[in-house]
């Protein structure tokens, strides 16, 4: 755990006290998105060895608690930590405690865990009135899929992000990062900050609610709208973009041989329509061996 950032008193989020239950990847990444801004953010972890993540590795490095994880530092910059066990009279006493000051909460146990703690939405609320609540799962928190775990490369394959991954429709490939608990952290985030800002008006707080699979959906952009405006389905489609040629990997010439790519003619005759366009600064235009500009 990193120490707060000494000029984290002068950020936007300075004086908010946000309240962190989360652990793995998607919450904690939402709450050091908060602690960034400024916001005081404390940690709850389980006496038996904290956050899951603390030993995932290798890599690890040294910390006065013992060696930790490069995977836990990378989410859990600027706050400080508390070990409760939510089980326990005493852990709930202690954040019930830190219920009443808090601002924000956020929890990502699968749907009905907090409820089973104790801590419902209703008492949570009785306890703190402005208390935003922001609460990410697997795959939504209603439905026949709501109780179920969730796993970011499960998220990427069901949300249809796999398929326009990879080289080609042969060739679905989970993206490089866990980029469904990344964008369900940034999404969530994104939340809080919203319904800290209606609370100025109101005066109450409210439940933010977003998941993985609604992440990755909600990045869908360009390649989803066909399937919901034009009501026609998508095969697999890999990397190039059906309508952003030249956006896509091509091999060059000297790097592994000359380039053999099927596109290539088509993406020499683009790029030497923007090179020729009236008007268009030609300084470091240079022709290839091969006739590709």
């Amino acid at each position: 755990m990193t120490d707060p950032a000494p000029d984290s008193s002068s950020g936007p989020l300075a004086g908010t006290l946000v309240v962190d239950l989360t652990r793995a990847l998607a919450g904690p990444h939402a709450a050091m998105m908060l602690a960034d801004l400024g916001a005081r953010v404390v940690k709850v972890e389980t006496p038996d060895g904290g956050d899951d993540t603390r030993g995932w590795g290798p890599p690890f490095v040294d910390s006065p608690d013992g060696p930790v994880s490069t995977y836990f530092l990378s989410c859990n910059r600027n706050k400080e930590s508390v070990t409760a066990d939510l089980k326990s009279s005493s852990g709930k006493a202690l954040l019930e405690r830190l219920v009443e000051r808090a601002d924000v909460l956020l929890e990502n146990f699968r749907p009905g865990v907090l409820d089973r703690l104790g801590f419902s939405v209703e008492l949570l609320h009785a306890l703190n009135p402005r208390l935003v609540i922001l609460s990410i799962s697997g795959f939504g928190h209603d439905g026949p899929e709501g109780g179920r775990p969730g796993y970011d490369q499960i998220a990427q394959g069901e949300g249809g992000l796999m398929s326009l991954t990879g080289s080609g429709p042969d060739d679905p490939q989970r993206v490089g990062v866990p980029i469904g608990d990344l964008l369900a952290g940034m999404y969530g985030a994104y939340g809080v900050l919203a319904a800290l800002h209606e609370r100025t008006r109101t005066g109450r707080g409210q439940v933010v609610r977003t998941s993985l699979l609604a992440a990755i959906v909600g990045v869908h952009a360009f390649q989803g709208t066909p399937v919901h405006g034009g009501r026609r389905d998508r095969a697999c489609a890999g990397q190039p973009p059906p309508v952003d040629l030249p956006v896509r990997a091509l091999p060059l010439r000297g790097r592994g041989g000359p380039a053999q790519h099927r596109q290539r003619g088509p993406v020499a005759a683009v790029l030497r329509g923007v090179r020729d366009r009236p008007g268009r600064r030609r300084a470091g235009v240079e022709r290839l061996p091969g006739g590709a500009p």
